[in-house]
């Protein structure tokens, strides 16, 4: 009989117990048994025998010396493995984004469970876990608790839930090291536990959740990786408390053991509850697949069914390992750690991309990003927030275990991962409609994700439009890329903060701004693995894999997989790629193992003698030809076979493909359903085939009534009535089989159930029209925001207009009719503010394009019909709102998605009036909405913006960026403006005349190059970074960066080419070719150039000279790539008859040239073909758009035409008679800008709008050069704005304002009809005008500083006013004013301020102007007194002398407190040595003075200096009582006060004061009135809205701002906001393209969200 070993008993060691495996004597080499029995090990001698029945001799056994040594060894180790909570590894200066907790099984410690043979150095979450890609953000802590089975004394009651408290316990109060808190449950919680640890884990979440002190903390446990836990326990457990319980060491059962019984009620307990639990977490389960040894034999310690939860969320896989060793590994190629730790990796990268924190107050620099912020950016950039998962998971769903592992043998999918150089390769796996290539897709994408590959995935689906375009597979490659690459994701970040949206943009243009700009250029070793599925279903494959080919040039190795049919068009299109990058080529349908292994599984399942079996198999894998679509089919119909019979004969019947079997399948359902069936399955499978993206079965269902209503079950109806023509995934999302079962009930005719996709699109049109038309549908409510409540709706709202772009709608009257009715009801206005609740307002532009393509349509059939037939009333509706609809988008979209209510009552009254929505909306307005008046608003028009660049200086050059846009002047100044306020934000000042510019790619920089130097600024703060000197005797005609930034480039006058590397010690202009270079090829030697292009990354020049052909040089290697011969110049005998090439530009994104010859032609050309493409036009300058899309041309007569690039389409032109000067088009494509004279226009047509909106802006398959230039196709507009305004007064008793314009033209219109009168005041612009109080006289001074007074009291209609005192001021006059009763002028220059009789016409008394930056006013109560406000002082003068009788000094402390904290002048950083600050930036000033109308309170609009080109705005308020001092000059100090911060801090611009009479809340909210008036401080507020403040005596009582309107965009103009006011009746006037915006009846409204 075998014996065990005896024990030596000591009372002061404590003792070690073997576990159940240990009780054996153990094999040579033999480890213990960890997890479950997760003790210590315990060596004995390998002669040693025993069994369990001799167990009860074991105190006769002795222990030898080395056994004992290592009981000492052992017991050491585990006291010095901590208990608790410890961190084991945090990031360094940056917050952890993750929390990976450790948790050891019975017997186990906190360090040694997961160290190889108990060796610390192999303890692999703290050596090896956070040296891993993507876990330098994650925490890892280890949780050690006291589960030693072996210690002595009596019954340890401890269980499982208390362990789990303890965990609980140590995250909620654990601290670090350092005693800091933990903070555990502040991110998301990734547990990792080895045997009985799953349990705790298991309970800890289990009482968390129902204990209010945890069940926040609950909240973020996220994963949990379960490493052979015994979810149904172990019939070990039972055993190893027996033996505890005889052991004469005093040992006693442990409770916790006894839970480990299978199937114990505390098992059962914690899985019944953590069923709950489970579908909030990602589960992966990893379980032992190799016995352990235990004694002399070996057995299973877990099996697969314990330790396998079988949730459907779960993911389970074997490891090939032991008990023991399931959590410890051998190196970091050990296949189970990969394992593990790629699924780890896999978490980190979907939780740190989901989760969704609060920023905090000061985001980290982006070159240490937090995670989680910049995977927002990114997302927001890209509009995409996650892999394509759930495409992904479909496929893999429908993979078999042990099929596609074939495809490891193949020697191309070996070559492709197998590859150890940094170039880039394709891979192209092809194979006939059926074969399962999807799946196929799946399972490598599975295999790369394991191996820990940086992969990224993308399935284009036929039947969802939004998952075929380029735009959206790079898109989504982009954002799986940044999760891998943070180098990538930092970068893309920062083009986020610049506004950017890649949504709509075109595929070139993400491909040049992310990948080739930004992606290629990183310098990243590990290859990128892109798998991208049904390449055949990509709507334009070609444009596709021309782009695919630059991937040669990348320095991060990219492997692509491409995976489609084989087609002639993509097999001749890889065999060109083939040239630049490796192709290898893969048959997918060549897989017969796995179509004979699916085929044995499915007939498995079936009854019947294996030799009927067999022949099933060998039959239809003979006749399968490799597809599996084909064999899940006919093994449908086999399966259903009752009887041998049966079955023979559908063997001998199988069809040959796949269209017989679906003829057979589309008769068996013909002749089985009922009318009623029948109808019913036609309609799902017109609304399978024909919608725009596959609906949910909720969808579905709201989509099939009122016709269908109360389906019972509809996945089991669409089963049943559609056969196996439509299938519903897991997702519940219902589609097609396979596209071939879509082409055949499409195209075959003559069928029961055939759809023809015509009239199933507008079957479908009706559907979604009529019920958005509906009455009693809620739009409003939680129908905006719940799906649930109305599943349909969405669809409907954004899905009409796609159908009806695609039915034959043109010939049915109905559809017209419908659409009618539509856009008159009120539900028009409720579609849309549901649209800007989700944020979709792009469906609006998608409308107008159908209503516009329809109306086209409806034309033409109407032309050969009876004109009594045409409705016309209907057509010129929609005619309206087709153009109403971009309109909205554009000049209102920012605000909508804000505020969507505002569709039914601001954006209507904002609109012009002949409008649809303004005469849909004025049939139901209440009387008291807002009234807008002043300017000719009858139609919409193009123009934007109108603005004035400077008076003293010329355009010369524009130039737009992603939210700036820059303009050179002819001093050298380069002026950047906000792209959306057009707002000047900061000056580059080169300090000499600028003769060329340019912009780095990524907008960070900025090269000037002037007559003496060239210099480099910081586009950021406007920084000089270096400045060159320019060689002698040459005049640079381009520059431009080097591809990384790090140089610039210029060609010259003198035909050279140089280069200067920045950051160099001393960077100097060095040669790089020069005079002989730029000889052509036959030796002549050529003359300077006339016009110079450099690309945009420097490293090819375009040259053309007088008399020659166009030719581009390589920049690096100073060689000719290419000249561009014109087809008509070929023939000519002598050089000097070459056509004379004029101005020449690149297309950014495709390389390509575009130019013009002086006979007004323009041209594009590849430099690598041969060929040009031409257009005849007539045009004198071109630019290409920053996305390459579109390009636009001037000509002299100030004619612009906007173009299609690809296609050379004409697609807007505008007539303006005055010349351009320089124009571009904005970086989103949506607007226009040009230089004219002194000002900048900027254009925003509708047709630029529809095609910026539109998901692919062109395609490479629609449309040949020239073929769409008639300009009956083109939106054609015309407009000759007014001269822009210059100055604004208002009144409010004769006169309504006067205004005076950049012409020197004074306006004066009248209050009650509006007429106006015009007064030429000369040639110079109007600086000031000014009416008196009492509006008997008007004041209108210019800029050459002449000052007319005129008597306006009694001016008849069409008569001058006549003029009653004239001066001349000078320069510099900066303030106008006239005492109350008219008698006094003053006038206030830089250097003087004058005082004038206007009685005697001569000059009282003068003063020199010692504070410059004060302004005056009237003195509210005493009109024989003046005030001047300085920024420290208010000083009282006399009228009639301009004596002072009093000084009020003003106490604040606001500035002070903000000066503490910003360091003092001097230090501050200057533009450059040579450029100081100018006195207007170093001075305090009063910027503006406004007097409440009850003359309770002077506001003083004050500012000073904080900082390089930034100043501080403080608002004081100021009681007019203590303006009342005695007539002497003793100072006195007074207390003012300042606006509530909450208030200040929302003003952009102060409009005036106002008295309100009660109040009325309107828009559909109601509000008591209220019965006293309200004196108000009226603003313009940071977003555009104009809002009002009550202020009391104290000017504090309340911070409460209302809001009362928004400024539409084409407001939004900075000459024209710092213009706006109020008048004293509370009526809001503001400048808008030359004329007077007037908004009345504000006041009384309060806008309520």
């Amino acid at each position: 009989m075998d014996m065990f070993h005896r024990f030596r008993r000591k009372k002061t060691k404590p003792l070690v117990i073997p576990t159940i495996a240990e009780t054996l004597p153990p094999s040579p080499h033999q480890q213990q048994v960890e997890g479950f029995s997760d003790a210590p090990d315990v060596y004995r001698n390998a002669t040693t025998r025993s069994n369990l029945s001799s167990y009860a001799n074991i105190s006769d056994h002795r222990r030898d010396n080395s056994v004992e040594r290592h009981r000492r060894e052992r017991s050491a180790e585990r006291h010095a493995d901590p208990l608790g909570l410890n961190v084991l590894y945090e990031p360094h200066d940056a917050a952890p984004l993750i929390d990976i907790i450790f948790v050891h099984g019975l017997g186990g410690t906190s360090q040694k469970t997961w160290s190889r043979n108990r060796n610390i150095d192999f303890f692999w979450p703290q050596h090896w876990l956070p040296g891993e890609p993507g876990f330098e953000l994650a925490r890892i802590l280890s949780f050690g608790y006291n589960a030693h089975f072996a210690s002595s004394g009596r019954e340890n009651i401890l269980n499982i839930a208390d362990f789990a408290k303890d965990l609980l316990f140590g995250m909620k109060y654990g601290l670090s090291e350092k005693s800091q808190e933990l903070e555990i449950g502040k991110v998301p919680m990734i547990f990792v536990a080895h045997s009985m640890g799953g349990l705790v884990v298991k309970k800890a979440l289990i009482l968390g959740q129902n204990d209010e002190q945890y069940k926040q903390l609950i909240t973020s446990a996220r994963a949990i990786l379960f490493l052979s836990t015994p979810h149904r326990g172990t019939n070990l457990a039972e055993l190893l408390n027996r033996i505890l319980a005889v052991s004469v060491f005093n040992h006693s059962a442990r409770q916790y053991i006894a839970e480990l019984r299978q199937n114990s009620p505390a098992l059962q307990d914690i899985n019944e509850q953590f069923r709950n639990i489970a579908p909030n977490l990602n589960i992966f389960s990893f379980y032992e697949t190799q016995q352990t040894a235990v004694g002399p034999k070996k057995m299973m310690v877990l099996e697969k069914d314990s330790s396998i939860l079988g949730y459907p969320n779960e993911v389970s896989k074997p490891l090939e390992a032991d008990h023991h060793n399931v959590c410890k590994y051998t190196s970091q190629q050990d296949p189970n750690y990969i394992s593990v730790r790629n699924a780890l990796t896999s978490l980190l990268r979907k939780l740190t991309s989901a989760v969704h924190r609060q920023p905090s107050p000061a985001p980290p620099p982006y070159d240490k990003l937090n995670t989680e912020v910049g995977m927002r950016s990114v997302g927001n950039l890209l509009a995409v927030f996650d892999a394509p998962e759930d495409d992904y998971e479909f496929f893999r769903g429908r993979w078999m275990p042990g099929s596609c592992e074939w495809v490891f043998s193949h020697p191309g999918l070996l070559s492709w991962l197998s590859d150890t150089t940094a170039s880039s390769r394709i891979l192209w796996v092809h194979g006939l409609p059926g074969c399962g290539k999807s799946v196929l897709s799946s399972f490598i994408i599975s295999h790369l994700q394991d191996m820990g590959y940086n992969c990224q995935y993308f399935f284009f689906r036929f039947g969802d439009h939004g998952k075929r375009t380029v735009n959206a597979l790079l898109r989504s490659l982009a954002y799986q890329t940044t999760v891998d690459l943070p180098e990538l994701r930092n970068q893309l970040h920062q083009m986020s903060q610049d506004a950017v949206k890649l949504e709509k943009a075109e595929g070139r243009a993400i491909w040049q701004k992310i990948f080739a700009s930004r992606l290629f250029k990183l310098r990243v070793q590990r290859p990128l693995y892109w798998v991208i599925d049904a390449l055949d279903e990509c709507e334009a494959p070609q444009l596709l894999l021309n782009l695919i080919s630059s991937v040669s040039i990348s320095q991060v190795p990219i492997r692509i997989m491409f995976v489609g049919r084989n087609t002639q068009v993509l097999s001749s299109a890889f065999q060109r790629i083939n040239a630049s990058i490796p192709v290898d080529s893969l048959a997918a349908d060549e897989a017969r193992e796995d179509l004979e292994m699916y085929v044995a599984r499915e007939v498995g399942y079936m009854r019947g003698e294996p030799s009927i079996k067999a022949r099933i198999i060998r039959t239809v894998c003979e006749k399968a030809d490799g597809n599996f679509l084909w064999v899940h089919l006919v093994l449908r119909e086999i399966l259903q076979c009752h009887t041998e019979a049966a079955i023979e004969q559908a063997l001998e019947e199988l069809p040959a493909d796949l269209e017989p079997l679906y003829q057979r399948m589309e008769s068996a359902l013909s002749r089985s359903a009922r009318p009623g069936e029948r109808e019913l399955s036609r309609a799902i499978l017109t609304w399978t085939i024909c919608s725009q993206r596959a609906l949910a079965l909720d969808e579905m269902s709201e989509a099939l009534e009122p016709g269908f209503s109360s389906v019972l079950d509809l996945r089991l109806t669409i089963s049943q009535v559609c056969g196996d023509f439509v299938v519903v995934d897991r997702r519940g999302l219902v589609a097609m089989v396979h596209q071939t079962a879509r082409e055949y009930l499409t195209k075959t005719p003559n069928l029961e159930l055939t759809i023809t996709p015509r009239d199933g699109h507008q079957e479908l049109f009706m559907k979604c029209i009529s019920y958005l038309s509906n009455p009693t549908r809620k739009f409003r409510g939680d129908a905006m925001l719940a799906p649930s409540v109305q599943p349909f709706l969405h669809y409907a709202a954004t899905s009409w207009s796609y159908h009806l772009g695609l039915s034959g709608a043109s010939l049915d009257h109905t559809i017209l009719l419908a659409l009618s009715q539509f856009f008159q009801s009120t539900c028009v206005l409720d579609w849309i503010q549901f649209l800007a609740t989700r944020n979709h307002l792009k469906a609006l532009v998608y409308a107008s394009q159908s209503l516009t393509s329809y109306l086209g349509k409806k034309s033409r059939v109407d032309a050969e019909s009876s004109p009594l037939t045409h409705r016309l009333l209907e057509k010129e509706l929609l005619e309206l709102w087709a153009v109403d609809l971009v309109k909205i988008v554009g000049k209102f979209g920012a605000q909508l998605v804000k505020h969507p209510k505002t569709i039914h009552n601001l954006v209507p009254v904002l609109c012009p009036t002949t409008t649809a929505i303004f005469q849909h909306s004025s049939k139901s307005n209440a009387s008291g909405s807002i009234i807008l008046s002043g300017f000719g608003r009858s139609k919409w028009d193009d123009c934007l913006s109108k603005f004035s660049v400077g008076r003293d200086t010329q355009s010369l050059k524009i130039t737009t960026m992603e939210s700036q846009f820059a303009i050179l002047t002819s001093d050298g100044t380069l002026r950047l403006y906000d792209a959306i306020t057009h707002q000047p934000l900061r000056k580059i000042v080169h300090g000499e005349r600028v003769l060329t510019y340019r912009f780095s790619p990524s907008f960070e920089k900025c090269v000037t190059y002037g007559f003496r130097t060239t210099k480099v600024w910081s586009v950021k703060d406007s920084r000089q970074i270096i400045a060159v000197a320019n060689p002698v005797n040459a005049k640079a005609l381009d520059v431009a960066f080097g591809s990384d930034e790090s140089s610039i480039v210029t060609v010259s006058d003198d035909r050279a080419t140089r280069r200067c590397i920045l950051g160099a010690q001393e960077s100097v202009w060095e040669t790089v070719s020069g005079d002989v270079e730029f000889d052509d090829a036959e030796g002549r030697q050529l003359n300077s150039p006339r016009r110079v292009a450099i690309n945009a990354d420097g490293t090819q020049v375009a040259l053309a000279f007088r008399g020659f052909p166009l030719l581009v040089w390589d920049v690096n290697n100073g060689h000719l790539v290419g000249r561009c011969e014109r087809a008509s110049d070929r023939n000519k005998a002598r050089q000097d008859l070459y056509s004379e090439v004029g101005p020449v530009c690149w297309n950014p994104v495709t390389g390509h040239i575009l130019g013009l010859y002086k006979d007004g032609c323009i041209f594009k050309w590849y430099p690598w073909e041969f060929e040009s493409q031409e257009l005849r036009t007539v045009a004198a300058g071109i630019q290409c758009s920053p996305d390459g899309a579109l390009f636009v041309t001037s000509s002299t007569n100030g004619l612009l035409q906007v173009w299609n690039f690809h296609h050379f389409a004409l697609i807007y032109q505008l007539s303006y008679h005055i010349p351009i000067i320089a124009m571009a088009l904005s970086s989103d494509g949506r607007r226009v800008y040009d230089l004219r004279e002194s000002f900048c226009n900027v254009w925003e047509p509708n047709a630029l709008i529809r095609i910026a909106e539109a998901d692919e802006k062109s395609s490479e398959t629609t449309s040949t050069v020239g073929g769409s230039t008639q300009l009956s196709l083109a939106s054609e507009a015309s407009n000759d704005t007014l001269e822009p305004l210059a100055a604004l007064a208002v009144g409010y008793r004769t006169w309504s304002y006067c205004s005076g314009d950049e012409a020197g033209v004074v306006r004066l219109v009248r209050a009650t009809d509006q007429t106006s009168i015009q007064v030429p005041q000369g040639f110079m612009p109007i600086d000031q005008v000014v009416l008196s109080e009492d509006e008997r006289y008007l004041l209108t001074a210019d800029l050459g500083g002449r000052l007319i007074i005129r008597m306006v009291d009694d001016t008849s209609p069409g008569t001058k006013p006549p003029s009653v005192f004239e001066t001349k001021t000078g320069s510099g006059l900066q303030q106008i004013l006239m005492s109350a009763d008219s008698e006094y002028l003053l006038l206030v220059t830089v250097a003087f301020t004058e005082l004038w009789s206007l009685t005697t016409k001569t000059m009282i008394a003068t003063k020199p102007n010692s504070s410059p930056y004060s302004r005056w006013v009237n003195h509210p109560t005493n009109n024989a007194s003046i005030v001047q406000c300085t920024f420290s002082d208010l000083r009282i003068y006399q009228w009639s002398n301009l004596d002072e009788t009093g000084c009020l000094r003003l106490v604040k402390a606001l500035r002070h407190e903000i000066e503490q904290q910003n360091p003092p002048r001097d230090a501050w950083p200057r533009p450059s040595a040579s450029l100081p600050m100018s006195p207007d930036e170093n001075c305090d000033a009063v910027e503006a003075t406004f007097i409440s109308q009850g003359c309770s309170h002077l506001l003083l609009q004050t500012s000073w200096p904080s900082g390089q080109r930034h100043r501080t705005v403080q608002y004081l308020m100021v009681r007019i009582e203590d303006l009342t001092v005695a007539e002497n000059p003793a100072n006195l100090d007074i207390e003012v006060q300042e606006i509530p911060r909450a208030v200040s801090a929302r003003i952009e611009k102060i409009l005036g004061f106002a008295i309100r009479s009660p109040r009325r809340r309107s828009h559909g909210l109601i509000g008591e009135a209220e019965p006293e008036f309200e004196e108000l401080l009226t603003f313009l507020d940071h977003d555009d809205w104009v809002c009002s403040w009550a202020i009391d005596r104290d000017a504090t009582a309340s911070s409460k701002i209302r809001r009362h309107f928004f400024l539409p965009q084409d407001w939004l103009n900075l000459d024209s906001l710092q213009l706006a006011t109020i008048s004293r009746d509370g009526r809001f006037f503001c400048p808008r393209n030359g004329e007077v915006a007037i908004v009345s009846n504000w006041l009384q409204n309060e806008w309520v969200d």
